[in-house]
């Protein structure tokens, strides 16, 4: 019984590694991109923005996240741009932002630098505040992750 529930115990204690691991290495790729603007020449600068990645087949990212992103869009009454890209078309980016699943969710600032990367599904919400973070200088690289 003891060798069991210490079996338990380490699984999770692997889990809880990876998972700050991969928390880690993602507020990394942040902090990498603070110095520049990789969405540059595809989402106009000068105001923030809320970036979708989504694939053909993802469900998840027609019936959640782009109504999501049109709430969003509708609250802020086009003081923030809105876009959806589709991830396919963008491999560059992709790759740069490190995102692993679609949806995600890009938030930018008015100088098009990243504040925030969303992994998942992310709620009008979560992206109010996000966007609300960095129109006021809160966004904290260090938390700029979301699973």
């Amino acid at each position: 019984m003891i060798e069991r529930l210490l079996l338990i115990l380490a699984i999770i204690a692997v889990v809880a590694l990876a998972w700050a691991g991969i928390r880690i290495w993602r507020a990394w790729k942040v902090r990498s991109l603070a110095s520049e603007s990789p969405f540059e020449g595809i989402i106009p600068v000068g105001k923030p923005a809320v970036v979708g990645f989504s694939t053909p087949g993802c469900v998840e990212c027609r019936t959640r996240q782009a109504p999501a992103l049109a709430h969003l869009a509708a609250a802020l009454h086009g003081t923030v741009t809105v876009r959806t890209l589709v991830a396919p078309e963008y491999p560059h980016l992709v790759d740069r932002l490190g995102i692993l699943t679609a949806p995600a969710t890009v938030v930018l600032d008015a100088a098009g630098v990243v504040r925030f990367v969303n992994l998942g599904f992310t709620d009008a919400a979560t992206l109010a505040v996000q966007v609300r973070n960095v129109t006021s200088g809160a966004a904290n690289p260090a938390d700029a992750f979301a699973a």
